[in-house]
């Protein structure tokens, strides 16, 4: 499987992709030098593509992957942040990176994640946003998880 990890980390998707299947090839997108050491370190075949904002257009984009995977940063969005921004956030907002990559690279599958604690606007947003990328024909809506 041919697998584009975005907001990569320390490859914890990957460590998970591993336990159930076989990951051929592994591109990430991590900024945080740290993160990415450990990575490395673990999974030196890794495929390091830099910053999300840089990806495409001068930086080619990876062809035929099967699973794009990752989740933007949460602290625009989790209740623990005062004032928090949502995803007008410099670092939530991160999310219409993944949006804008999940349309230019097509996969077969994608897997997005982020913090439950979210508020109700957000994941109306995300469900939208998602669901236009997917059926641009239809309308959506969030069901109440409460309910």
């Amino acid at each position: 499987m041919k697998v584009l990890s975005l907001f990569d980390g320390i490859s914890c998707a990957r460590v998970a992709l591993e336990r159930v299947g076989t990951v051929n090839t592994y591109y990430a997108s991590e900024v945080d030098k740290y993160a990415i050491a450990v990575a490395m370190k673990n999974y030196p075949d890794t495929i390091q593509l830099g910053d999300i904002k840089e990806m495409g257009g001068d930086n080619p984009l990876p062809t035929n992957i099967d699973l794009i995977i990752g989740g933007s940063p949460c602290q625009d969005l989790s209740i623990a942040k005062k004032n928090r921004k949502g995803l007008d956030g410099e670092r939530s907002g991160l999310f219409w990176e993944y949006v804008r990559i999940l349309k230019e690279v097509e996969p077969k599958w994608f897997i997005l994640e982020n913090v439950f604690s979210m508020p109700r606007e957000a994941k109306e947003i995300i469900t939208e946003a998602l669901g236009r990328y997917l059926y641009p024909e239809n309308e959506w809506d969030v069901v109440d998880e409460d309910k």
